[in-house]
């Protein structure tokens, strides 16, 4: 959002792209929405884009969107909802977040994948050829793998084994939401962004990493000596605990781990990030970056 609202006000006057960044939040009061309503050309609004109607959208004039949607079991209702919503209301291009390729598929494990799959065979449809879009397919996150490793260390002082999620040894590039972000804000604010209608672009983090490069990081930040427990996936487990996800979602994610992320199934030659985004708004951001700014927060 920091980085759209830098761009439109960078650029030229007679640009054709939106001045106005509609930015929803279920919160209004939390302390990112109330920075998020400084930003220059923001207004925040306490609204669920799952109840968003064609209606709200043409009353809004909203003539761009980036959808990053949640990946609950009912992702193809809301989802699929929404996107007749802006088929409805002609909005001129939607950029959506979709996830790592290798989920993709008509018969994964994975069900979010399959929900994905649906949601960008829909978009191909005679019925949607009207709505010009960009899938931006995401690697894995790197807030995802690593921030359970971090909080942990946070928590305890004590010397004990840490989860960490990833393989000691099966490389992956894990990719910051951050340089996906900035990737989705480029596109939605060129003048013409018809070179992109209709394209599905992966992004991958700029460098392989594996579970021992992880624990590596953290011991040159902390200054501790860490030792760690590899291919932990109990931060995962208390998700479904917690009733986040249902018992039945639980198949899936075991099955992301086992067979995709542990296996240096998404690494950099596996998952590399398209052309087009290398040459727009390449992803840099490190894990070492990232574990640095999370201690500093």
């Amino acid at each position: 959002m920091k980085f759209l609202s830098q761009l439109i006000s960078s650029l030229p006057s007679s640009s054709k792209v939106p001045r106005q960044i509609i930015a929803l939040t279920r919160n209004a009061t939390n302390t990112v929405s109330k920075q998020l309503a400084q930003l220059d050309h923001v207004k925040l609004q306490e609204k669920d884009w799952t109840s968003i109607k064609s209606e709200w959208l043409i009353e809004a004039k909203v003539a761009r969107v980036y959808l990053a949607p949640h990946n609950l079991p009912h992702q193809f209702v809301d989802e699929s909802k929404f996107l007749i919503a802006c088929k409805t209301a002609k909005v001129d291009y939607l950029v959506k977040l979709s996830t790592n390729i290798h989920f993709i598929r008509p018969d994964s494990h994975i069900y979010y994948g399959r929900s994905h799959w649906a949601i960008e065979n829909l978009l191909e449809q005679t019925e949607f050829r009207q709505l010009n879009w960009t899938v931006l397919r995401a690697n894995v996150f790197i807030s995802t793998l690593i921030s359970p490793s971090v909080d942990w260390l946070k928590k305890n002082k004590t010397n004990g084994p840490i989860p960490v999620l990833l393989d000691e040894k099966s490389p992956i590039a894990l990719v910051d939401p951050k340089d996906v972000g900035e990737a989705a804000a480029k596109l939605l604010a060129l003048d013409d962004p018809f070179p992109h209608y209709e394209k599905k672009y992966n992004l991958s983090g700029p460098e392989d990493v594996t579970g021992e490069d992880v624990v590596l990081i953290l011991e040159q930040i902390t200054h501790r000596k860490i030792e760690a427990n590899y291919r932990n996936i109990d931060a995962i487990r208390t998700f479904v605990e917690q009733d986040v996800y249902p018992e039945s979602a639980w198949d899936s994610m075991e099955y992301s781990f086992n067979e995709i992320s542990w296996k240096g199934v998404s690494r950099l030659a596996n998952t590399p990030t398209s052309p087009e985004i290398l040459q727009l708004s390449p992803p840099h951001s490190t894990v070492k970056e990232f574990v640095e700014q999370a201690f500093n927060h």
